[in-house]
């Protein structure tokens, strides 16, 4: 009885190795057909892509090159701003600038006048 026990389980175990032997190795040029055939349609798939991929970059490109104007625009203002603040403040101190003259000889003239004023007494 053992023998047969023994012999028993070396036939499953050799129709086990033999049926997993041939399922990998017997559906190989299947699997090879499949894969070409993948190949191919991914190939296709590629080139319709790579098209996709240059119309894409185009407009983002386009998009970039008009972000780039836009800021160099905004730039551009800012400069323009800075500019015309600074004359501002240059015409402002010039004329802050006119009366304390004129008003320090107003001054002048009240102490010339004052001290007139003291000695007339």
């Amino acid at each position: 009885m053992k023998i047969r026990f023994i012999v028993k389980i070396i036939v499953v175990f050799g129709l086990a190795f033999l049926l997993t032997a041939c399922t990998l190795f017997g559906k190989g040029s299947d699997k090879q057909k499949e894969d070409t055939s993948q190949q191919k349609q991914g190939k296709s798939k590629a080139q319709s892509t790579k098209q996709d991929d240059s119309v894409i970059n185009q407009e983002l490109k386009k998009q970039y090159q008009m972000y780039n104007e836009i800021i160099e625009y905004k730039t551009q203002q800012e400069k323009k701003l800075i500019k015309q603040s600074e004359e501002r403040y240059k015409k402002l101190k010039e004329e802050s600038n006119k009366p304390d003259k004129s008003s320090s000889d107003k001054k002048g003239d009240n102490q010339e006048s004052g001290t007139d004023g003291e000695q007339d007494k």
